[in-house]
């Protein structure tokens, strides 16, 4: 029997563009597909109850951040409205793009057929020990997403290095607490004990630093209160990305080396005038694809993921770029620096500006670089792997 692979799209341009890999994957592997569009209304809800009235036994929904989890259909005989995945049994398998403590609700509230799979090991460690409700959370690597099979060597490219992504600094605003709404300590002092603990030692996690400030403050405190105050302080994990993400960029330009910027914040800096720098503005997922084949070099900076890796990295090794990243223990273990790509560390971000200008100054070996990274990325993180890996290890019985 076919399976069905059911899908939840419309609401992110990010998510659709990786849903779309996943959807294509899994047609690969012979599954039917089904896709849910978010602002279809009851028609959609609909269409969906229908399809697993007649097919749930062999259905699954993949989903990102949650999407859909707490869908709800009033069985026929009227009674109260159920959860849609726990009244037909169908595994719900979320993939979260970013990290738990940035969805209490609906992981506590998660349905029961749930499998959760994380792009971060340690997020996957979080889940199992402040999320007793969901029985299975696995580690999944980011994937990549190739456009067309035909790439320019990096000397024809027109953009010297490429970041895309945002300056989360700019938009972080609406996540931050009362912070003294905190009564076992000081909110703001912690706030920049934290802060200034996770820029001076760039390798620790924002939980596992709020961990250590509480119970050197208060030292009966319970696992379930440091988990709530974790939620509470998670915008200080945004504006340390943002901290490094701002820094990389800057110490280039501010070298003489040309960085094209996409994405919200770049224009609001201090610094946005230098003549090395352009400001390509917000552009939507898909947009980034071509840029990504038109640039020499991908920098990426990963969204404080110190066990897993960011898809811009994949992304970049799929357009037959070279990517330069600061590294992870993940990255660390299954890459090598100067083979893949190029791995630097944050607390020495002082010494990008060389390694990227050794690239530029011997482009046979960095394009050898690049292909060797297009080929490890086609064999080990493209869509069709990680559909690959749900079906045959992840799809419930």
């Amino acid at each position: 029997m076919k399976r069905t692979i059911i899908f939840i799209t419309g609401i992110y341009d990010t998510l659709d563009l990786f849903t779309e890999q996943l959807k294509q994957s899994f047609y690969q592997l012979g599954c039917h597909t089904f896709t849910y569009y978010a602002g279809s209304g009851d028609e959609g809800k609909e269409a969906l109850q229908e399809l697993l009235e007649t097919s749930a036994e062999g259905a699954a929904c993949v989903t990102f951040n949650n999407l859909g989890y707490n869908l709800e259909i009033i069985p026929g005989n009227g009674e109260q409205p159920v959860n849609i995945w726990e009244y037909y049994n169908v595994c719900y398998i979320n993939i979260l793009m970013d990290h738990p403590f940035h969805f209490k609700r609906p992981l506590a509230s998660a349905p029961t057929t749930s499998v959760v799979l994380c792009t971060d090991q340690n997020h996957v460690r979080y889940i199992r020990r402040f999320y007793k409700n969901i029985k299975k959370t696995e580690f999944l690597p980011h994937a990549g997403v190739e456009l067309g099979h035909r790439h320019k060597p990096l000397a024809e490219r027109g953009i010297d290095v490429l970041y895309a992504g945002a300056l989360p600094v700019y938009t972080v605003g609406r996540m931050i607490p009362d912070l003294d709404s905190i009564p076992e300590t000081d909110g703001s002092d912690m706030a920049k004990a934290v802060l200034e603990e996770l820029v001076q030692h760039p390798w620790k996690t924002t939980e596992e630093v709020v961990e250590d400030y509480l119970r050197d403050q208060c030292n009966d405190i319970s696992d379930e209160r440091i988990a709530q105050i974790i939620v509470k302080m998670r915008f200080l994990d945004s504006y340390a990305t943002s901290f490094f993400r701002e820094q990389a960029v800057r110490i280039l330009v501010e070298n003489g080396i040309s960085v094209t910027a996409y994405g919200v914040g770049w224009d609001q800096c201090e610094w946005s005038g230098n003549p090395y720098l352009t400001c390509g503005g917000k552009v939507l997922a898909p947009q980034i694809l071509p840029l990504m084949n038109d640039a020499k070099i991908i920098l990426n900076t990963n969204t404080w993921f110190k066990a897993g890796a960011h898809d811009r990295i994949f992304n970049g090794m799929l357009a037959k770029a070279a990517v330069v990243s600061d590294g992870s223990d993940y990255l660390n273990r299954v890459c090598h620096d100067g083979d893949e790509l190029v791995l630097f560390s944050l607390e020495q971000i002082t010494k990008l500006p060389e390694r990227v200008c050794q690239l530029f100054g011997n482009l046979d070996e960095t394009q050898a670089m690049a292909d060797r990274g297009y080929e490890y990325a086609q064999k080990n993180h493209t869509w069709v792997q990680r559909a690959e890996y749900i079906y045959g290890e992840l799809m419930c019985n």
